[in-house]
């Protein structure tokens, strides 16, 4: 495996940097009072430690074992698995995090591109009587579904060439998340059972996403519809049961198609930003704390019985909504609020509908992977524990967030951008 090789490097320029910086001498003759030293490289008596393909062949084996005791039939289980293959890309990406990563607006901005809501303008009339079926059928908003396959496929143009067991079998047997991706294998065992899907067909991303919505198997396997009743589910090449999955999904997790995503909101002087946390709240309980739509017009009286939770994704200084079930239920799809209101924004860009009006704080310089770490540590050393260091800045590290601005006077909006981040780590 990959982790073996610094060892042997580090043993390999050991012994070159020996021989640069000492000159050669020659071997004392050798007499009965002579020690002979046998340095590790040279003990050849000692194990050596296997090569990544045999201690892949040594998982395969062990996972095969493990389905066969479930039940899975061995001919299906020797087919389907015996001949994976290791993809080394799947093993570096998934141990890659990068240094930068896009601040949300410019996701949103990327993902309502004018290119993508052309191409999703025009989907949207090419097969306006099949999303006509699917609203029938599902109840799930066309233009958010719209959105869903352009910002996964492009409209199905991109959906990944890798072999979908060979990525699975990669990322269980080298990954971060073993049990996980053991559970797409299965997934992809029970699908080949069911008949639903040909193996052939199963091609997707370098982490196991497929078809034109890109689902991971055990998804598909349980949300995955053969819309037009032809026995194959073929989420790569047809775009009703691509779309009628991505529906039946978002249905099943609670979609309300008479119900919005988000709203814009203005919060008044003062307001407590620590409502921000995930504090659920009806429009009547928000507009007693003063929050107005961004348009100054008054809600519908329906609508003041509506649940929503406020998001604050750019700081105090930036654009600020109310999310809905609506909201939510997206992240199901993909837990990321960039995604969301990427999705959000996008859906209503394809009806002509400017989705954000106040500015983005787009002169704030976002945190890289290292400061985000310098931040936790700071936090944590301080009396704000965000309960490790990785990185990513989650909920833990938002409560740690808004502890410390509420410690220090400041909006406890949990948003830290390169001037902030500058007064912890002096603080």
């Amino acid at each position: 495996m990959l982790k073996y090789f610094p060892i042997l490097s580090l043993v390999f320029s050991m012994s070159i940097g020996a021989c640069a910086s000492e000159p050669i001498k020659p071997a004392p003759a050798k007499t009965a009072k002579t020690k002979t030293t046998i340095t590790l490289a040279q003990n050849t008596s000692l194990p050596k430690k296997p090569a990544q393909a045999q201690t892949f062949d040594m998982w395969k084996k062990a996972f095969m074992a493990q389905a066969i005791a479930k039940g899975y039939a061995p001919s299906l289980v020797k087919t389907v698995i015996g001949p994976a293959q290791i993809n080394p890309k799947a093993i570096v990406r998934d141990k890659s995090q990068p240094e930068f990563s896009k601040p949300i607006w410019s996701y949103v901005d990327g993902a309502a591109s004018a290119i993508r809501i052309k191409g999703g303008k025009t989907k949207l009339a090419k097969h306006k009587s099949l999303f006509d079926q699917i609203e029938a059928r599902y109840s799930v908003d066309r233009y958010v579904l719209t959105a869903i396959w352009g910002l996964e496929s492009a409209y199905g143009k991109i959906l990944g060439t890798h072999d979908t067991i060979d990525s699975i079998a990669t990322l269980a047997f080298d990954g971060r998340r073993q049990v996980f991706w053991e559970t797409q294998l299965y997934a992809v065992l029970d699908m080949l059972v069911s008949g639903v899907v040909r193996k052939e067909q199963l091609t997707g991303s370098w982490a196991g996403a497929m078809g034109m919505t890109q689902f991971i198997p055990a998804t598909f396997r349980d949300y995955g519809v053969d819309f037009y009743g032809d026995g194959n589910k073929d989420i790569w090449a047809s775009e009703g049961d691509a779309l009628g999955s991505a529906a039946y999904y978002l249905s099943r997790h609670g979609w309300r198609i008479e119900e919005p995503i988000f709203t814009e909101v203005i919060l008044p002087k003062g307001f407590n930003y620590g409502l921000a946390n995930g504090t659920k709240k009806t429009i009547s309980g928000w507009t007693g704390l003063g929050v107005r739509d961004v348009s100054g017009e008054n809600w519908s009286k329906p609508a003041m019985f509506l649940e929503a939770k406020l998001l604050v994704p750019a700081g105090a200084n930036g654009p600020v909504f109310l999310t809905f079930k609506n909201f939510d239920v997206i992240k199901k799809y993909n837990n990321s609020t960039s995604y969301a209101l990427g999705i959000a924004v996008l859906s209503k860009s394809y009806q002509g509908q400017k989705a954000i009006l106040r500015a983005w704080p787009k002169n704030d310089a976002p945190l890289t992977l290292t400061d985000k770490k310098k931040l936790q540590r700071a936090l944590t050393s301080q009396g704000f524990d965000t309960k490790g260091v990785d990185g990513q800045i989650g909920p833990n590290s938002r409560r740690a967030i808004r502890a410390w601005q509420k410690a220090n006077g400041l909006p406890e909006d949990g948003y830290v951008e390169a001037k902030l981040l500058a007064r912890i780590l002096n603080k």
